[in-house]
């Protein structure tokens, strides 16, 4: 197979990004360091290159329709110039990929996972197809770039370089306007849990913008990101990722994801399953652990109570904000209720780890 490349794969290189293989994709996993980058975005701010991440634009009269057959979350109730995260489901209710909603006048709009960039397209048709709706599901994932600015200094570096007031938008709220002079859709989102925005344009724009902003930037102390500190970020402020948290085996349910879906709807693909679950107890949880010193905790870790197994680490890594090594993990709820300490048994080696509120940080407002 032949890897990809963004359209800032030359910027990356040039600033000596260190580079991975991400799902076909050569992105740049670090520059000056992990923990480095995750310092520098919790204390003033980072640039991501999401290109890679798919995006889907729905229109047409039955646009709105259709995506509340797809997406667990409530659309009718999302204003027009809001976002909301929820899942694409598969009819046994366990997520397809997580998603980013947002919905605007006259379409719809979807960032998928750059895991999802085959699939989730054509299973969108093919449930356009089976209800016979009247909506035109398009592919935007070639034909749009997508920055993204987090961080305390975001608005600061951002504002010069666009055409609307940001102050006016709220998070999780988004507009369309222009962006060094290009049209955009900015939207007040990201995967950090600190304040910032995602920003989508036309690609050939993409190492221009790209400069703009790290100009812009640059008295700020803000600097280019790469995917080993984003990892790391959405991990310490709780946000799940596809493939570990939720898979095509864990539920939005058990990991403590209910929140993105509306379980009254009737009418959305896999919701009746996963109501029927809840209803019927569900077996496992998701619980947030936390040392200081130790093995460092990483996916797949089984999490032992008394010696047996009863769950397994989804992820884990060391946070240099909380100063602690942590971890997500998923557990039998009756492991769970007892609370308490746990030991992960990393590399052949048990080491203790308490249970600890969720999310590990959560940025004052």
């Amino acid at each position: 197979m032949t890897i990809r490349k963004t359209p800032l794969y030359a910027a990356h290189a040039e600033a000596g990004a260190r580079f991975v293989d991400f799902h076909g994709w050569e992105m740049p996993v670090q520059y000056e360091g992990i923990l480095d980058e995750t310092r520098r975005v919790r204390n003033h701010g980072g640039l991501f290159d999401l290109c890679h991440m798919g995006r889907l634009v729905i229109s047409g009269p039955d646009r709105e329709a259709l995506v509340e057959r797809v997406f667990s979350g409530n659309l009718a109730k999302l204003r027009h110039g809001r976002a909301k995260y929820g899942f694409l489901l598969n009819a046994d209710g366990y997520p397809i990929d997580d998603v980013l909603v947002y919905r605007d006048h006259e379409v719809i709009h979807i960032v998928i996972n750059a895991t999802g960039r085959d699939g989730d397209g054509p299973w969108v048709q093919q449930q356009c197809e089976a209800a016979g709706f009247n909506a035109t599901v398009e592919d935007v994932s070639e034909s749009q770039a997508m920055i993204a600015l987090q961080g305390r200094a975001s608005e600061h570096v951002l504002q010069p370089l666009c055409g609307t007031d940001l102050s006016a938008v709220r998070y999780y709220g988004f507009a369309n306007a222009p962006v060094c002079g290009h049209p955009a859709l900015l939207a007040r989102t990201g995967y950090t849990g600190e304040d910032g925005f995602e920003l989508f344009f036309d690609p050939q724009h993409a190492p221009a913008v790209w400069d703009a902003l790290l100009e812009s930037g640059a008295a700020l102390e803000v600097r280019p990101i790469g995917l080993g500190a984003r990892d790391l970020l959405r991990l310490e402020a709780g946000m799940p990722l596809y493939g570990q948290e939720i898979t095509t085996e864990i539920d939005p349910l058990e990991a403590d994801l209910a929140f993105g879906v509306d379980l009254t709807k009737d009418a959305t693909v896999g919701v009746s399953a996963l109501r029927a679950r809840q209803a019927a107890g569900v077996a496992r949880t998701a619980i947030s652990l936390a040392q200081v010193g130790g093995r460092v905790p990483r996916t797949g870790c089984p999490v032992l109570r008394d010696g047996q197994r009863v769950g397994i680490v989804t992820s884990g890594g060391v946070s240099p904000t909380v100063g602690k090594n942590i971890a997500r993990a998923l557990v039998t709820r009756e492991a769970a209720a007892q609370g308490g300490t746990f030991d992960v048994e990393i590399r052949g080696h048990t080491s203790p780890m308490s249970v600890v509120p969720h999310p590990f940080y959560k940025r004052a407002r």
